[in-house]
C-alpha cells in the first residue's frame, strides 16, 4: 500500500491528532494558531495567510482536504489558516520540488487537487450512508469492499477482515458508553482518551491492530435525543497508508446528517434533487445577440425553458458539441461589440447564477477556475472549480475578458460539504466549438487582442449583464 503514502515522520501521530481536530479541542486550536510576531518571519506568515484567505471557502477547504491525501496535513478541514496548514503547504511544495512559498496559485492548486484525486480514486474513497445507523461518512470502498449487517448498524471490511469500519447506532447514556469502551483490558493499549459532553474519541492498539472510534449523542432537537451514533475503524498496526486514510474518514464523519438520505445499506449515495413542484433554475445563458442566448441546455432534458418569466424556444442545437441557442425577450442586452474569444489559459473566471435554497431570486456569482493538467489540449477539456449543479451554460472568461469556454452539464450533482460546494472537475465546451456553432447561426465573434489582466470583480461588472438564468418549466 506504499503507493498511497509518502514515507516520513509527519504522520506519526495522525490518529491522536485527528481526535483533537474533530472535537475542536482548545489545545489543538492553540497549536494551529498564527505564530507570535517575529519580524520578517511573521510578515511572511501574514502574507501567506492573506493569500490563503483571499481564496473562496471551497478552495480553502479543498486545499486542506487534498493535503491530507498527499500526507502533509493531519488537521480538520475547516478552511482556516494556521501553522499546521502553512507547514503542510510548505511540505507539499518541497516534496513536489516547487518553490516553497507557502502560497498556491490557481495552477498549483489544480495540480494539488489532481494529485489528491488520484489518491482518492486509488482507494475509491467516497461518501457513504448507512440506512441502519443513519451515519454518513467517507470510506475507501476499494479497500473495504465487503459489507455485513451488525445488530445496530453495518460493517465495511476487507476480504481478510483485518480492516473494518463499523457504523453503529445505540441508545442510552453517552458517558456510560464511554466508561465501558475506555476501560482497560488485557492486550489493549489506549493511546488517547477524549471525552466531552456531546461526543468522545478513543484510539489505541489491540491484538496487533490500531483502532479509532468516535461516538456522538443526538442534538437536542433530534426526534430521539437519547440516540447515540458512532463509528469504529480498525486496521493492521503496520499499515501506514491507513493512518492517513483514517484522518480522511474522521474528517467526513456525520453522525446526525441534517437531512436523512435514503440509501442501500452502506452504499454510495448520490445526492438527488427532489422533483420541483415549480419551475427550477436549470442553467445559465450568455446573450450573444438581441433576444438570443448561448447555453448548454438539451431540449430533451428541458423542453420548455424560460428567461425572466418569459417562454423561450430553441433556435439551434448541436447535441454533439453540447450547445444550444435559445430565443426570448431577455432583459439584458448584447455587448456593443462582438464578444472576443480566446483559447483556454491558466487564470479564468466563470459567471454563474446559483439557486437560492430559500427561494429568493438567484444572484450572479463569480468563480475562479483553473484547467486540470492537459486540459488545454484535450478534446473535451475539464476545468477545476466550485460550481453549483445548474452551472451548465455559464460563460468562462480569461482575465482579458475574452470568452474561452461554456460550462457543460455536470455528470453528477454538486453536493455541498458543510454548506460549501467543493472544488471538482467540470467539463466545458471550448472556444473553437463555440465559434463553429455560432458561425452556423450567423453570429460573429471577435478574436482576442492583447489586453491587460482585469480583476474578477471587473470582469463580472463588464460581462454580468450578458449572463441570464434559465428556468425549466
Amino acid at each position: 500500500m506504499a503507493i498511497f503514502m509518502r514515507p516520513g515522520p509527519r504522520l506519526a501521530f495522525l490518529i491522536g491528532a485527528a481526535a483533537f481536530l474533530i472535537g475542536g479541542d482548545a489545545a489543538f486550536a492553540a497549536q494551529n494558531a498564527s505564530p507570535p510576531a517575529a519580524g520578517a518571519a511573521d510578515q511572511v506568515f501574514q502574507a501567506q495567510k492573506a493569500a490563503y484567505e483571499a481564496l473562496s471557502e471551497a478552495d480553502r477547504r479543498a486545499i486542506q482536504d487534498a493535503l491530507i491525501w498527499t500526507g502533509d496535513y493531519n488537521g480538520v478541514v475547516d478552511g482556516n489558516f494556521g501553522k499546521r496548514t502553512r507547514d503542510a503547504i510548505l511540505a507539499y511544495q518541497a516534496d513536489a520540488k516547487t518553490p516553497t512559498t507557502g502560497i498556491l496559485d490557481p495552477a498549483a492548486l489544480a495540480r494539488l487537487i489532481a494529485v489528491a484525486g488520484k489518491a482518492k480514486a486509488a482507494v475509491k474513497f467516497q461518501i457513504v450512508a448507512d440506512d441502519k445507523s443513519g451515519v454518513r461518512i467517507g470510506a475507501p470502498l476499494r479497500l473495504l469492499d465487503r459489507r455485513a449487517a451488525l445488530p445496530n448498524g453495518s460493517r465495511l471490511a476487507n476480504a481478510e477482515g483485518s480492516a473494518t469500519l463499523d457504523l453503529v447506532s445505540a441508545g442510552g447514556d453517552l458517558a456510560a458508553l464511554y466508561a465501558r469502551l475506555s476501560a482497560d483490558t488485557p492486550g489493549r493499549k489506549t493511546t488517547l482518551k477524549l471525552s466531552r459532553p456531546d461526543f468522545f474519541v478513543l484510539s489505541g492498539e489491540e491484538g496487533g491492530r490500531k483502532f479509532y472510534l468516535r461516538y456522538a449523542k443526538a442534538p437536542t432537537n433530534w426526534p430521539d435525543p437519547s440516540q447515540v451514533r458512532g463509528f469504529k475503524l480498525t486496521y493492521p498496526a503496520q499499515s501506514a497508508s491507513f493512518d492517513r486514510i483514517a484522518v480522511a474518514i474522521a474528517d467526513t464523519f456525520e453522525p446526525f446528517p441534517a437531512a436523512a438520505t435514503p440509501a442501500a445499506n452502506a452504499t454510495t449515495v448520490p445526492a438527488k434533487a427532489p422533483t420541483p413542484s415549480k419551475p427550477a433554475l436549470a442553467a445559465n445563458g450568455l446573450i450573444v445577440a438581441a433576444g438570443e442566448a448561448l447555453t448548454a441546455l438539451d431540449s430533451g432534458a428541458c423542453p420548455h425553458p424560460s428567461v425572466d418569466g418569459k417562454p423561450a424556444k430553441y433556435l439551434r442545437e448541436d447535441k454533439q458539441a453540447g450547445l444550444s441557442l435559445i430565443g426570448a425577450g431577455f432583459a439584458g442586452k448584447p455587448a456593443a461589440a462582438p464578444l472576443a474569444v480566446a483559447p483556454l489559459s491558466d487564470d479564468l473566471v466563470a459567471l454563474t447564477y446559483a439557486a437560492d435554497p430559500a427561494g429568493a431570486k438567484p444572484a450572479l456569482q463569480v468563480a475562479a477556475i483553473a484547467p486540470l493538467a492537459g486540459a488545454t489540449d484535450a478534446a473535451k477539456p475539464r476545468l477545476l472549480a466550485s460550481l453549483p449543479q445548474n452551472a451548465a451554460g455559464s460563460p468562462v472568461f480569461d482575465r482579458s475578458g475574452a470568452l474561452v469556454a461554456i460550462v457543460a452539464p455536470a455528470a453528477a450533482e454538486a453536493k455541498p460539504v458543510a454548506g460549501v460546494i467543493p472544488l471538482a472537475p467540470h467539463p466545458v465546451v471550448a472556444a473553437s466549438d463555440i465559434e463553429r456553432f455560432l458561425a452556423g447561426a450567423d453570429i460573429a465573434l471577435a478574436k482576442a487582442t492583447e489586453a491587460g489582466a482585469s480583476a474578477a470583480g471587473r470582469i463580472a461588472a463588464e460581462k454580468g449583464a450578458l449572463v441570464v438564468p434559465i428556468v425549466c418549466d
